[in-house]
């Protein structure tokens, strides 16, 4: 699936208000990081780079682990940039809304973290680079993002869904820029009361469920009930597979 950024923007502006009551898995990947974070650091980091902010599960531990006054955000979406910012008390002129592939970033940081973002990068290798490039010596690259085996139900079903890389394909693009000093992979099965609870779970934390822009008909919501039951419904409940991939960089 080509991924169009305009599309994910509305989708995330969609979600913004029922993101955090859904998003189960984005809370445990980001309770798993940031003891990543804390032994990757050598020292309390005077700036940090957060992409992808989105509502700020991550901002909220950033701030609670470092209490830092250099906390920068990003996000795709502006304003939940700049919400993310105002609930935790992070400087508006802080923030750096806008893709950050195409963002001018006028500062280097100590430390860059980011949950449950890459994914959507189109250009992963270049924007490796480019991060790479914004980080002091000795800092570090601390990121979550979802690997192969992610919303594998979906793609069973439907056909489509986003094309996730490999921890295999990101380890080469991470290669040329960082020594690569951790790599964990994990697997979460949440399990749903019906299909159509996954679909509705999924549209609240902004995936765009087949990866095309046609409209989900009465016909082809059934047909997908039925197709999703018939593979996957184990005891009148269904499952979705989320696989995180967790990487620590240090910048050669």
């Amino acid at each position: 699936m080509e991924i169009n950024k305009e599309e994910v923007e509305q989708r995330f502006r969609r979600s913004r208000i029922s993101y955090n009551d859904n998003a189960r898995v984005q809370k445990m990947v980001v309770n798993r990081m940031i003891p990543m974070i804390l032994s990757s650091v050598k020292r309390v980091p005077e700036k940090i780079l957060e992409i992808g902010c989105g509502t700020g599960l991550l901002t909220s531990q950033l701030q609670r682990t470092f209490s830092s006054d250099g906390l920068y955000l990003n996000d795709l979406v502006e304003e939940l940039c700049y919400h993310a910012a105002t609930v935790n008390r992070v400087s508006l002129t802080h923030c750096f809304p806008g893709d950050v592939e195409k963002l001018f970033l006028p500062l280097s940081f100590d430390l860059i973290a980011s949950a449950s973002t890459f994914q959507w990068f189109t250009t992963p290798e270049e924007t490796f680079k480019k991060l790479s490039k914004r980080l002091e010596q000795n800092g570090v690259l601390v990121f979550s993002t979802f690997g192969k085996f992610n919303l594998r139900e979906i793609r069973l079903t439907t056909g489509g869904g986003l094309d996730y890389r490999s921890k295999e394909e990101l380890e080469k693009m991470l290669e040329p820029y960082f020594k690569i000093e951790l790599i964990e992979e994990e697997f979460y099965m949440l399990e749903f009361d019906s299909p159509l609870a996954v679909l509705q779970h999924l549209k609240k934390t902004g995936v765009n469920v087949s990866g095309d822009s046609t409209i989900w008909t009465k016909g082809r919501v059934d047909a997908f009930i039925k197709d999703y039951n018939a593979r996957f419904a184990i005891d009148g409940k269904v499952a979705l597979t989320y696989h995180p991939l967790y990487f620590v960089c240090r910048k050669r």
